[in-house]
C-alpha cells in the first residue's frame, strides 16, 4: 500500500507536521478504514508484485489524471517497498532507487551482493554478510548443504515476522522444512501479510552464533542522520519468532558503534541512501554480521519504543525524507530510561490472553501507567498453526535501568499467567542485565 503524501515545501519540522495536511492513499482493499482519514482514496490492487512496473506506470498516470502535485510517497509495507520506490522514480520523486528496494528486498541477493563488495565503503560491508544460497527446488537445496555450512537457517525469502524461519541441522531438516514450506505457504492467502506475494521461494543461510540486535537508522543522501540499537531475548530454537527486547541497548558504547557503522555500511553497499531502514544484526566474536535489511521503519512497537524513549517519531522522519526534507532528529540522541518487553504468542498464551491478560485488562494497566501494551494483529487473526505465527503483542515495562524494567516486566508476567514452564520469560529477559 504505497502512502502518497504531499506538504508545503517547508524546513522546520514543526511546521512541517502542520502543514502535511493533504494525504492520499493507494489502497488494494476498497472499504480499508483509512479511506475516510485521507484526502483522496485510490483503490487499486497492488497484491500483484511481479507486475510491479506495469502498475506504477499505470499509478502514475492517475496520479496525474487527478491533478495531484505530489511531494513525496512513501510506504512502511514489506511488500510494497519496490513498487512505491518504481512509482517515485515515474513521478521523479525522492527516494532510493528500485534497484536497491530489490537487493533489500530479496534476502539471499543482498548477502550475495554484499559478499561481492569489496570496495568502499570502507571497511568493507562484505565483512558483514553471510553465505547462503537460494533455493528454488529440491535440486536446489541439496546443492546447497554442500556450500552452506550446517547447522544453518533456512527462511522465505521475501518473508517477514519470522514465519517460516527455522533451525536446521542437516541435509534430511533442509529437505523436510523445503517441503513442508513448498506445501503449507503457496501463496499470499495462505498467510496474509509475510511477503506471500512476491513467491515462496527460500534462502539457506549459514547460523551465526551471537547476540540478536536491531538497528533502526534514518539516511537522508546518504548521510546516516540517527540511529536507534535495541537488543533482542533468546528466540524458541529451532524457530526464530522474536521473544523479548530491551530498548536502548545494553551493550558497551564501542560495540553499540560497531553495530551502527554495520549497518550503515551495509545500506549503503546495496544502494539504500534515503529513507528509514530496519537492520537485523547479531554480534559476533567477530563483530557484526548481518541476517537482513527491511528497507522501511521497523515494525510492531519500534516505532513507539523510540518516540517514547527519544521522542523521535520515525514514521513523521520517513514522510520528511520521502518529500526530500532533511528530518530534524538529533544526531546522537539520549534515551530517557529503558523498555523491556517480551511478546505474547497466541499458540502459548491463549488462555491467559482471554482472562488474566485480555485485550482489555492489558489496556487498562497501559492506561494506567503499569505497562506498555502493543498489540499487532486481533486475537482471531493470530490464531494460525504455532509453526507460523507471527507475535500478537508486546508487554514492556520502564526503568531506570534494564535491570529494573526486567524484574517489574518478569513480575508482571508471572501475575497475568504469560511466564511458564512453557514460555520461560525469565530465560527470555536473560540477556538485560
Amino acid at each position: 500500500m504505497p502512502h502518497l503524501c504531499t506538504s508545503h515545501l517547508l524546513s522546520h519540522q514543526r511546521i512541517f507536521l502542520e502543514h502535511l495536511m493533504l494525504l492520499h492513499l493507494v489502497e488494494s482493499d476498497p472499504n480499508h478504514f483509512a479511506s475516510q482519514l485521507v484526502q483522496t482514496f485510490i483503490h487499486f490492487d497492488v497484491t500483484e508484485h511481479r507486475r510491479d512496473e506495469e502498475n506504477a506506470r499505470l499509478l502514475a498516470e492517475l496520479v496525474r489524471a487527478r491533478g495531484l502535485q505530489l511531494d513525496g510517497c512513501f510506504s512502511y509495507w514489506d511488500d510494497c517497498l519496490v513498487l512505491t520506490a518504481l512509482l517515485c522514480q515515474e513521478l521523479g520523486l525522492p527516494c532510493s532507487p528500485p534497484a536497491a528496494m530489490r537487493l533489500a528486498k530479496q534476502k539471499s541477493r543482498t548477502q550475495l551482493h554484499l559478499l561481492r563488495r569489496q570496495g568502499p565503503p570502507w571497511p568493507s560491508p562484505s565483512l558483514h554478510a553471510v553465505p547462503c544460497c537460494p533455493l528454488e527446488s529440491e535440486a536446489d537445496v541439496e546443492r546447497a548443504v554442500r556450500q552452506v555450512p550446517l547447522p544453518g537457517v533456512m527462511k522465505l525469502e521475501f518473508g517477514a515476522g519470522a514465519v517460516g524461519v527455522r533451525l536446521v541441522e542437516d541435509a534430511r531438516q533442509c529437505h523436510q522444512h523445503f517441503s513442508r514450506i513448498a506445501h503449507d505457504l503457496q501463496g499470499e492467502a495462505d498467510h496474509p501479510g509475510i511477503g506471500l506475494g512476491w513467491g515462496n521461494s527460500m534462502l539457506l543461510m549459514e547460523f551465526i552464533e551471537g547476540t540478536e540486535h536491531d538497528v533502526d537508522v534514518v539516511l537522508f543522501r546518504g548521510e546516516l542522520l540517527a540511529a536507534f540499537v535495541s537488543d533482542n531475548g533468546p528466540t524458541r530454537l529451532p524457530g526464530f519468532t522474536e521473544t523479548a527486547a530491551c530498548m536502548p541497548t545494553g551493550l558497551a558504547p564501542e560495540q553499540e558503534a560497531q553495530l551502527v557503522q554495520a549497518a550503515f555500511r551495509c545500506c549503503l553497499g546495496c544502494g539504500l541512501l534515503d529513507g528509514v531502514f530496519n537492520i537485523e544484526l547479531k554480534l559476533t566474536g567477530a563483530g557484526p554480521r548481518l541476517i537482513e535489511i527491511n528497507p522501511r521503519m521497523g515494525g510492531f512497537y519500534l516505532r513507539d519504543w523510540i518516540l517514547e524513549l527519544y521522542g523521535v517519531d520515525l514514521l513523521l522522519a520517513a514522510a520528511m525524507v520521502a518529500c526530500g526534507l532533511r528530518p530534524a532528529v538529533p544526531p546522537h540522541p539520549r534515551a530517557t530510561g529503558y523498555l523491556v518487553g517480551v511478546t505474547g504468542l497466541v499458540s502459548q498464551h491463549l488462555q491467559v490472553l482471554r482472562s488474566t491478560a485480555s485485550q482489555e485488562a492489558l489496556q487498562a494497566l497501559h492506561d494506567r501507567g503499569l505497562l506498555r501494551f502493543s498489540q499487532f494483529t486481533s486475537l482471531e487473526e493470530a490464531q494460525v498453526p504455532g509453526e507460523y505465527e507471527e507475535p500478537y503483542c508486546s508487554v514492556a515495562c520502564a526503568g531506570p535501568s534494564p535491570a529494573e524494567a526486567r524484574l517489574r516486566l518478569l513480575g508482571l508476567c508471572q501475575g497475568l499467567g504469560i511466564d511458564g514452564p512453557h514460555y520461560p520469560v525469565a530465560h527470555f529477559l536473560s540477556h538485560f542485565k
